[in-house]
């Protein structure tokens, strides 16, 4: 698992073979709810053709959807414990080259 595109503090993508993850900070102005779902094959397939903009479109669209009060996309797409796991080890270590 590696962490192969972000924006601080609000989104980070995440490779493993060829599966990708997406983290998202959803700020709900009192709370930031945190989501980890996986990207569907089209997702997937837009991200490898149109790159970073393909993901922040996602992820715009997402929040727009939380901030409605729909959040049945997210719970629909949300990893296991296992990848959740991976995706906090993934951080900690490029967190880690970063200093």
């Amino acid at each position: 698992m590696h962490l192969i595109d972000q924006q601080p503090h609000f989104w980070e993508l995440y490779r493993n073979q060829d599966n990708y993850y997406l983290s998202i900070a959803v700020d709900m102005s009192s709370v930031v709810s945190c989501w980890n779902i996986g990207l569907t094959e089209k997702e997937i397939q837009n991200y490898q053709n149109n790159g970073r903009i393909a993901i922040e479109e996602l992820v715009n669209s997402i929040v727009t959807e939380t901030y409605r009060g729909n959040f049945s996309n997210l719970e629909a797409r949300k990893v296991s414990e296992q990848i959740q796991q991976e995706l906090q080890i993934a951080f900690k270590a490029w967190r880690s080259q970063q200093h």
